[in-house]
C-alpha cells in the first residue's frame, strides 16, 4: 500500500511539535547539567556569605554549578527556578539536650535580602537555628516573597516586632514563626490585623510572640475560615468574657494550642466550646478557672485533650464519656475533689474501638481506697494518678492491662505487697513509679523472671529488700532506676554495673548497702549517679565520662573525685560526711563546668590549689607535627556553690576565689585558715549570696570593701580575731534591705537541677543542711536557708560602735554580735528591723539606755543584751514580756545600771510592794490612774466655766467687763512705760 505525502499544514505541525521538544530538552538538560539560573546561584552563595559558622554542615553541598543539587535546595523540575529552601535544624527535635545548647548545631549569621533574588520560591524553612536570629527582628523583606506557600521561622531567637509585611504573604498556608518557651517573649505584635490579608492560611504557630497587646485577637481569628491548626501558646494573651465573639467561621479547626495565656476566666466560654472539629485541644496553664464544661461532650472528634495545671475545680462532665475517639487526656494539677471510681466512670470506655488511651490525672486531690475502677479500662496505654489521696491496696487485677505501658502511683497513701501476680499480663510496660506511698513494698520469688523491660523504674521508699532484688538483673534497657530508701541491706551484686552499663540515671541512696564500689566505672554511660547515705567504703572510683550529677556523700569513702579530662562533663560533686583525706588536688582547676562542689565534714589538709598559676599546654601546628608550647591565659571557674566546712584546711583566704566570679555560696567554715580578708573580695566575688567563715583564725580589720557584696544575705565570721570596727555603709548589702524576698530558684544550692532524657529533677544538698547560730542554739537549715537573712559577727575583738546604718537591714532574721568589745549606745532605730527574730548583743561594753523601739519588734522571740553597761528602765512592751519566760532576767544580767521588770532593782520613783510583778502592775496603774485623773480633771472644769459664761448672764456680763477693765490697765502701763523708756534713750 503506497503512502500518502504529508501536507504542508502536517509539515509545520510536526516541526512545532519538534521545537517544543528541542526546548523542553533543553531546559531540562540545562537543569540537570549544571546550568541552573545563574542569578538564583548567586542569590542562593551570597545567602551562604552571610552564615559565618554552619557547625551541622548544612551548607556543605554548596559548591559547584549546579545549585539545583545542593543539600536543601529544590528546583521546579521544567523550569529549573528555585522554589524550595530547607535548611531547618533537624537536632532541634531530635537532640533534647540540643535545645538548651542550640549553638551546637545552629547556624550563625545573617539572614541574607538575598532571598529576594529567587522569584519563584515558595518553601522556606530556617527553623530550629536558634543563633541565626540573634536577638533581632523578623527581616521586613519576608513580606516581599510573594509566592511563598510556606514559611517555618520557628527558634531562630529572634526579638523585637513581627513586621505586618508578612501579611503581603496572600498566598501563605503554612505560618510558623513560634519562639519557642524559653524566648521570654522578646518577639512582640502590638496588632494581628495583618493576619486578615492571609485567608488561605491553614497553620498557624505563633506560639512565644509576645501578642497580649492584641486586643481584636478573636476578630481576627475569625477571618481565617481555613484554619486547620492553631497555635498560640506562651503569648500573652487576656480573656475575653464577651458571650459575642463566636469563633464560627473556624468550622474546619481540628488542633487548637492556647497554653500557658491569661484566660483567667470561668472555662464555659461559648467562642471556644463550639468549634466541635476539633481533634487536639490543649490549653494547659491557662489560668482556667470554673468547672469543666458539659459542651465537652460534643467533641465527637476530639482524639487529645489537656487542660492540666488550671484552676478546674469539681467532676468531670459525665458526657464525656461520648468522647469516643479520645486517646489522650490530661487534666493533671487541677482540684477534681472526687472519687475515683466516680471519676473513671464519667471516662469513655467505647467496646466498639479498642483504643489505646492516655490518661493523666496526677495533683487532681482524686481520693478513693480502691484501684478497682481502673482496671475496667483494658484499653489504658498510660495511668498517671500521682500526688493524688488515694488509699488501700493494688488490685491484683491490674496485671490484666495488657496494653499498659507507663503506670504511676507515686505520693499517695497506698499500702500492701505487690506479687507476681501483679504482673504477670504486663508485658508492654516501660515505666513505672510506685514511689513515695505509706508502706507499698514488692516482694517477689528470688528466681522471678518479670515479663517486661523496663525503661523507667522508680521504686522509692518502696520496700524491695532486705536483699538486693535479683530481678533487676534482666532490665537491660532501663534508662532510669531509682531504688533509693528502699529497705536494701546488702552489697551492690557485680552484674548490677554491668546490666545498668547503659543508664543515664542510678539512685541507689539512703540503704544500708556495705562493700566497696568497682574502682573502674568509666564503661558505664550514667549522668547521675546516686549513692549518698550508706556504708559504702573505699575508694572513690573512676568515673564515666559522661557523669553529669555525683553524690556519695554520707558514706566512709577516701580517696578524691578523678580528674577533669576522666569526667568532662561533671557539674555536681557532693562529697560531704566521708571518710576524705589529704590535699585538694589541681586537677580541681580543670573542672571548667563544675557548679556545685560539697566536701564538707571530711579530713581535708592544706591549702586549696592556686588555680592562677600559668601553665604550659601542648597544641599542633595544622602545617607542622613539631609539639609547641603554648602558655594558657588566666581563666575563670564557673563553681558556684563551694562547701568545704568541718575540715582541717590550712593557708590563707584562697587565692582561687578570685576566679570564681559566679560563686553564690561559700562555706570555709571550721577550718584552720588565717590571715586577713583580701580586699578584692567585694570585686572579684560580687554576686555572693552566702559568706560563711566562721571557727577560724582570720585576723585584721574586716576590709571595708566586703559592703559591696550586694546579693549578700549570710554573712557568718565569727569565732576569728577580726579587730576594728564593724564596717560603715551596712546599706549596701541591698539584699538584707528588703523583708521576705526567697533567693531565686535558680540560684538555690538545694535545687540543682537535672535534665535528661526521661526526667527532670531537683538535686543537688537534698540531705545536707546549714548549721546557723541564731535563738541562742544551733539550728539545721536545709531548704529554708534561702530564706534566712543573717549576720554574725560574735566572739571577735571588734570594737567601737554599732553602726547606724544597720537598722536599714530591714530585712535581718538574725543578728549577733556578741562576745566582742564593742561601746556605745544601742542604735536608736533598732526597731526598724521588723524582721527580726534573733538579737544577741550580750557580752560586750555598750552603755545607755534599751531603745523603746524593741517593744515594737513583733517577730522577736529572743533577745540577750546580759553582760553590758546599760542603764535606765527596761521599756515596756508586750513582745518583750513574751521573750524567755522561765527566766526573762537572764537576758538583762550583768547590766548593774538597769532597772525595772523583770528585774529585781526598782526604778527610782516606783512604790515598794509585795512582789516584783505586784510592784510592776501597781506602778503601771498608779501612772494610768492619775493621767486618767488629770485628763477628767481639766475637761470637768473648762466644761464648768464654758457652761457659766453660756448659761448664766450675770456671770458672762461681769467676766467681759473685768476682761475690759483688765484690758485697760494693760494699755496704760504699757504706754507709760514705752514713754518713760523713749525719754531716757532721748536724754543719753
Amino acid at each position: 500500500m503506497a503512502k500518502t505525502p504529508p501536507s504542508s499544514t502536517s509539515y509545520m505541525l510536526i516541526i512545532l511539535a519538534l521545537s517544543l521538544a528541542l526546548a523542553a530538552s533543553a531546559v531540562a538538560a540545562g537543569s540537570g547539567n549544571g546550568s541552573c539560573i545563574p542569578a538564583e546561584r548567586a542569590a542562593l552563595l551570597a545567602f551562604k556569605a552571610a552564615i559565618t559558622s554552619d557547625p551541622a554542615n548544612l551548607l556543605g553541598s554548596w559548591h559547584g554549578h549546579d545549585c539545583c543539587q545542593w543539600g536543601g535546595v529544590r528546583c521546579h523540575s521544567r523550569t529549573g527556578h528555585v522554589v524550595k529552601l530547607d535548611l531547618h535544624n533537624e537536632f532541634i527535635k531530635e537532640d533534647y539536650g540540643s535545645f538548651w545548647f542550640p549553638g551546637n548545631h545552629s547556624l550563625h549569621g545573617q539572614i541574607s535580602s538575598s532571598l529576594l533574588a529567587l522569584p519563584h520560591l515558595k518553601h522556606l524553612n530556617l527553623s530550629g537555628n536558634m543563633v541565626l536570629g540573634e536577638g533581632r527582628p523578623i527581616p521586613e523583606f519576608m513580606g516581599s516573597l510573594g509566592r511563598l506557600t510556606h514559611l517555618d521561622l520557628s527558634s531562630l531567637n529572634f526579638s523585637g516586632r513581627v513586621p505586618p509585611q508578612l501579611g503581603n504573604l496572600s498566598k501563605l498556608l503554612y505560618l510558623d514563626i513560634n519562639c519557642g518557651r524559653t524566648s521570654d517573649m522578646m518577639t512582640y505584635s502590638m496588632d494581628i490585623s495583618w493576619l486578615a490579608r492571609l485567608p488561605s492560611l491553614k497553620h498557624l504557630d505563633m506560639g512565644g510572640v509576645n501578642l497580649s497587646a492584641a486586643v481584636d485577637w478573636v476578630q481576627t481569628l475569625n477571618k481565617l475560615p481555613n484554619l486547620v491548626v492553631l497555635e498560640l501558646n506562651y503569648c500573652g494573651l487576656n480573656d475575653y468574657s464577651s458571650t459575642s465573639l463566636l469563633l464560627h467561621n473556624l468550622t474546619v479547626l481540628e488542633q487548637l494550642d492556647l497554653s500557658n495565656n491569661h484566660l483567667i476566666s470561668p472555662s464555659v466560654k461559648n467562642w471556644l466550646w463550639d468549634l466541635t472539629s476539633l481533634k487536639r485541644l490543649i490549653i494547659y496553664g491557662a489560668q482556667l478557672g470554673g468547672t469543666f464544661p458539659h459542651e465537652l461532650g460534643n467533641f465527637t472528634l476530639l482524639e487529645t485533650l489537656d487542660l492540666s495545671y488550671n484552676h478546674i475545680k469539681g467532676m468531670i462532665p459525665a458526657t464525656l464519656k461520648k468522647v469516643c475517639n479520645l486517646r489522650y487526656l490530661d487534666l493533671a494539677v487541677n482540684n477534681i475533689d472526687g472519687d475515683i471510681s466516680e471519676l473513671i466512670q464519667r471516662l469513655p470506655n467505647c467496646s466498639s474501638k479498642n483504643l489505646q488511651v492516655q490518661t493523666y490525672l496526677g495533683e487532681t486531690n482524686i481520693t478513693g481506697t480502691t484501684l478497682q475502677s481502673p482496671v475496667n479500662l483494658s484499653s489504658l496505654n498510660t495511668l498517671e494518678l500521682s500526688f493524688n489521696n488515694l488509699r488501700g491496696s493494688v488490685p491484683v487485677e491490674i496485671g490484666t492491662l495488657i496494653n499498659l505501658t507507663n503506670l504511676s502511683l507515686k505520693f499517695n497513701k497506698l499500702t500492701g505487697v505487690l506479687s507476681e501476680d501483679h504482673f504477670v499480663g504486663l508485658t508492654n510496660l516501660k515505666q513505672i513509679d510506685l514511689s513515695d506511698n505509706d508502706g507499698l513494698a514488692v516482694i517477689v520469688d528470688s528466681d522471678w523472671e518479670p515479663p517486661f523491660n523496663l525503661e523507667l523504674a522508680r521504686f522509692a521508699s518502696c520496700h524491695l529488700g532486705p536483699r538486693f532484688p535479683k530481678w533487676l538483673r534482666s532490665q537491660k534497657g532501663t534508662v532510669l532506676l531509682d531504688i533509693s530508701n528502699a529497705g536494701i541491706i546488702d552489697r551492690i551484686p557485680y552484674w548490677f554495673w554491668t546490666t545498668f552499663s547503659d543508664a543515664q540515671f542510678l539512685n541507689v541512696s539512703f540503704n544500708q548497702i556495705s562493700g566497696e564500689l568497682p574502682p573502674n566505672l568509666d564503661f558505664m554511660s550514667m549522668e547521675v549517679l546516686f549513692l549518698q547515705s550508706n556504708h559504702l567504703t573505699g575508694l572513690v572510683p573512676r568515673l564515666p565520662r559522661t557523669i553529669v550529677f555525683f553524690d556519695i556523700s554520707r558514706n566512709c569513702l577516701s580517696g578524691f573525685v578523678p580528674s577533669n579530662s576522666q569526667a568532662p562533663s561533671l557539674e555536681t560533686v557532693v562529697l560531704f560526711s566521708n571518710c576524705i583525706t589529704g590535699a585538694i588536688p589541681r586537677s580541681f582547676c580543670q573542672w571548667s563546668n563544675l557548679g556545685l562542689l560539697d566536701l564538707s565534714n571530711n579530713q581535708l589538709v592544706g591549702q586549696l590549689p592556686d588555680c592562677g598559676r600559668k601553665e604550659p599546654r601542648r597544641w599542633h601546628n595544622t602545617s607542622n607535627t613539631t609539639s609547641r608550647v603554648r602558655i594558657t591565659s588566666h581563666f575563670g571557674l564557673e563553681v558556684r556553690t563551694l562547701l568545704l566546712s568541718n575540715n582541717s584546711l590550712s593557708g590563707g583566704f584562697p587565692s582561687l576565689l578570685r576566679r570564681c566570679r559566679n560563686l553564690l555560696f561559700l562555706d570555709l567554715s571550721q577550718n584552720k585558715l588565717s590571715g586577713d580578708l583580701p580586699a578584692w573580695i567585694g570585686d572579684r566575688m560580687a554576686a555572693l549570696i552566702m559568706l560563711r567563715l566562721r571557727s577560724n583564725n582570720f585576723s585584721g580589720h574586716i576590709p571595708i570593701e566586703i559592703t559591696g557584696l550586694l546579693a549578700l544575705r549570710i554573712l557568718d565570721l565569727a569565732n576569728n580575731t577580726f579587730y576594728g570596727d564593724i564596717p560603715q555603709s551596712l546599706v549596701n548589702f541591698k539584699a538584707l534591705t528588703t523583708i521576705n524576698e526567697a533567693v531565686d530558684p535558680d540560684n538555690n544550692p538545694f535545687t540543682e537541677e537535672y535534665i535528661g532524657a526521661m526526667s527532670y529533677d531537683n538535686m543537688g544538698l537534698t540531705d545536707d543542711s546549714l548549721s546557723v547560730v541564731i535563738k541562742g542554739q544551733v539550728l539545721a537549715y536545709r531548704e529554708n536557708s534561702v530564706y534566712l537573712m543573717s549576720i554574725d559577727l560574735s566572739c571577735n575583738c571588734l570594737t567601737g560602735e554599732i553602726p547606724e546604718d544597720i537598722s536599714s537591714l530591714v530585712g535581718l532574721i538574725n543578728l549577733n554580735l556578741s562576745s566582742n568589745f564593742l561601746s556605745g549606745n544601742i542604735p536608736y532605730k533598732i526597731g526598724n528591723l521588723q524582721a527580726l527574730e534573733s538579737l544577741d548583743l550580750s557580752k560586750n561594753q555598750l552603755s545607755g539606755e534599751i531603745p523603746l523601739g524593741l517593744s515594737n519588734l513583733a517577730s522577736l522571740s529572743y533577745m540577750n543584751l546580759s553582760y553590758n553597761g546599760l542603764s535606765g528602765r527596761i521599756p515596756l512592751g508586750r513582745q518583750l514580756d513574751t521573750l524567755k519566760t522561765d527566766d526573762p532576767a537572764s537576758m538583762y544580767l550583768g547590766n548593774p545600771g538597769l532597772c525595772g521588770r523583770p528585774l529585781p532593782k526598782q526604778c527610782l520613783g516606783d512604790e515598794p510592794t509585795q512582789g516584783d510583778s505586784v510592784r510592776w502592775d501597781k506602778y503601771g496603774q498608779s501612772q494610768m490612774d492619775i493621767l486618767f485623773s488629770l485628763i477628767v480633771g481639766f475637761v470637768v472644769g473648762l466644761w464648768m466655766v464654758f457652761s457659766g459664761l453660756v448659761f448664766m448672764k450675770k456671770w458672762r456680763y461681769t467676766y467681759f467687763r473685768l476682761l475690759d477693765k483688765l484690758c485697760d490697765k494693760v494699755y496704760v502701763i504699757s504706754v507709760v512705760t514705752w514713754h518713760k523708756w523713749s525719754r531716757n534713750v532721748g536724754e543719753n
